[in-house]
């Protein structure tokens, strides 16, 4: 199963009694998933349509408990999507009108229905927003796991959603962009604490908790593969130093000059011999008495510069 799906069965499973509540995840869900058809006669049907059971069980619910409305429940199967099911719900003229009347799509007047258009939000109150942002990502949202990437959506299918929506999750305090993908227009965030807040925030503690935990595995993969790369890229660095010393060395016993080197000179060039695995600092800790890393380091460049010398008279010599 998704992240997406997880996220979601956890919200759509969330108790809630408060009507104005029900009437703005009410209000989201027909905005993300909803369409309205036109008959003779002034008659309206809206159909809810997801590829979401849970979404659907969740519209169906909050249809009868918040509006007493019995909608119609079917599926019917995509072949040419790989035999995808899509899930709908649809509702009678009867309680098609019922529904746009809660939702503010139609006002009654002397003259008869006036249709307003789309519903609009009304979210005074901060539980409503909360409620409007949930039943957006039930019908319109997705998340990545945070193992492949942080990245969470809303799939918006006019550029007037997409800025309500934007601003509302703005108005939360939190970081999104907006971008237009084909003919829809999509608000995504990619920071990995903000989805995780506002996981929080819709009511899916569970789900937030699992992407924190995940979102924690990823950074500390991340911290260990980064700390490994240093380290082999330290040790290249060191045994390649420590080679360059030797070959130096070697270059002066070669040359029979290795005697003329001063006493504290040679034992170091000894231990670099004995211990070419070993950084300039623990080889200044084996001297005696022990040396730190920049009188081990100036005693080795003395090495290399007499190495350079020898080798140099040497090309010398050979012209």
């Amino acid at each position: 199963m998704s992240f997406s799906n997880i996220v979601k069965q956890e919200l759509a499973s969330l108790h809630t009694d408060k009507s104005c509540c029900m009437l703005s995840e009410l209000n989201a869900l027909t905005q993300s998933c909803a369409s309205l058809s036109l008959s003779g006669h002034g008659h309206m049907a809206i159909q809810f349509k997801t590829e979401n059971v849970t979404v659907a069980k969740r519209i169906f619910i909050l249809l009868k408990k918040r509006l007493e409305i019995s909608g119609s429940p079917h599926f019917s199967s995509q072949n040419r999507f790989g035999g995808r099911r899509l899930y709908m719900i649809r509702l009678d003229p009867a309680d098609t009108r019922k529904l746009m009347y809660a939702l503010h799509m139609l006002h009654e007047s002397e003259n008869g229905d006036v249709f307003k258009g789309i519903p609009r939000r009304a979210l005074t109150r901060k539980c409503c927003q909360i409620s409007f942002i949930r039943g957006l990502f039930l019908g319109e949202g997705s998340v990545s796991s945070p193992e492949r990437e942080h990245h969470l959506e809303f799939d918006c299918e006019t550029e007037t959603r997409a800025a309500s929506v934007y601003s509302l999750l703005h108005r939360s305090g939190l970081t999104c962009g907006t971008m237009k993908r084909r003919n829809r227009y999509v608000v995504y965030m990619k920071r990995g604490d903000e989805i995780s807040s506002l996981l929080g925030i819709m009511g899916a503690s569970r789900a937030m908790l699992e992407y924190e935990n995940l979102l924690a595995q990823r950074t500390l993969r991340r911290t260990v593969r980064h700390a490994t790369i240093c380290d082999n890229n330290n040790m290249v660095r060191q045994l390649s130093s420590a080679q360059r010393q030797i070959d130096a060395i070697n270059t002066i016993k070669a040359a029979d000059r290795f005697d003329e080197l001063p006493e504290d000179i040679q034992q170091i060039a000894e231990l670099r011999i004995l211990h070419p695995e070993l950084s300039i600092e623990e080889i200044g800790q084996l001297l005696s008495p022990p040396l730190g890393k920049s009188g081990a380091n100036h005693r080795f460049r003395k090495i290399t510069r007499l190495a350079d010398t020898i080798s140099h008279a040497q090309e010398v010599y050979m012209q």
